[in-house]
């Protein structure tokens, strides 16, 4: 439950224009986005990690303005993952730099530090502002956040379920589940069930799960599955083996961007399905491309780091 600042936060700003992310986002670095995917693919390897490698490599790519490297890095370094000879200034140091540049992300992220107080003043009233502007330049987590804060407030509905659906059409598969409960609750039952697809095509297990229950062709007493649809069995089946993947892989940050070739909403007739998923096949044949000593070096020198950690040569070895 928000407390009463971030209820008159919610109150005080409720006009909401839907915007994307991407439509905000510069251009990454192909160089620099070699090192961030290879970052990628080592932290996503089963058994132990050494993350001062991974972050090594994030934060060679964050000096060439690959935002995407940057938030990964500041998580490691925030966490403690990772080491750093000054981890909080590290981390905020990272935050404003692409703050300035605009990245929605960088404002959600900033705000989180100001809301806990980590490496920076904790200043709540700050924090909510950053949220708003966050999700205002299109960060889906953002928006997903102050709808959130909006569900507690009387009369913000409309704005609140703008803000879930602008979230989820962006991928953001809590924000798919949320809307499609919201509008399941008001009885609006083709809209949820759009809704929840969209968030199983995000990676929902959860919305899966449901939608399996929901093809049994539940009564319309049960207020927890019913969504006017008719008993399909085989969509039963398909949505619990989609459950399965999902929260076997959900860790991996899995998605069906193939669902409605597995398993389109009514009346589409149900395609053939061998029992596999794209995200999967993609990642089991995907090779990394592994960063020559040439590039790590090439870039390190561009912008003044030690090519063995990442860090400015100024100051020294973590």
């Amino acid at each position: 439950m928000p407390d009463a600042s971030q209820i008159d936060f919610a109150y005080s700003r409720l006009a909401f224009h839907c915007v994307h992310e991407g439509s905000s986002l510069p251009l990454l670095s192909e160089d620099a986005d070699i090192l961030y995917r290879y970052s990628l693919y080592l932290e996503k390897l089963k058994g132990k990690k050494n993350y001062d490698e991974i972050a090594r490599y994030y934060r060679i790519a964050a000096a060439h303005d690959h935002f995407k490297a940057a938030t990964n890095l500041q998580f490691l370094l925030s966490t403690g993952q990772a080491r750093s000879p000054d981890a909080s200034t590290e981390t905020i140091d990272l935050a404003e730099y692409y703050v300035d540049k605009g990245v929605p992300g960088a404002y959600y992220d900033m705000a989180h530090y100001l809301e806990l107080g980590y490496g920076v003043k904790q200043d709540v009233a700050a924090s909510r502002a950053y949220f708003r502007r966050a999700a205002d330049l299109g960060s889906s987590d953002a928006q997903y956040y102050v709808a959130e804060l909006l569900s507690y407030v009387p009369n913000t509905a409309d704005v609140m379920l703008a803000m879930y659906k602008c979230a989820m059409d962006q991928g953001n598969r809590d924000a798919g589940r949320k809307y499609a409960n919201y509008l399941k609750n008001l009885e609006r039952y083709q809209e949820s069930l759009q809704g929840y697809q969209a968030a199983v095509r995000n990676g929902d297990g959860s919305s899966s799960g449901r939608l399996s229950k929901s093809f049994q062709g539940v009564p319309s007493s049960d207020e927890l599955y019913y969504l006017a649809l008719e008993e399909d069995k085989e969509r039963v089946d398909r949505y619990n083996k989609i459950t399965y993947f999902l929260v076997r892989h959900e860790h991996l940050g899995a998605k069906i961007p193939d669902l409605d070739n597995i398993v389109p909403l009514p009346p589409a007739v149900l395609p053939e399905w061998d029992g596999t998923f794209q995200w999967k096949r993609e990642r089991d044949s995907a090779v990394p491309v592994i960063p020559s000593p040439e590039l790590i070096e090439k870039l390190s020198a561009e912008k003044g780091l030690d090519p063995a950690t990442g860090l400015p040569l100024s100051a020294g070895k973590a």
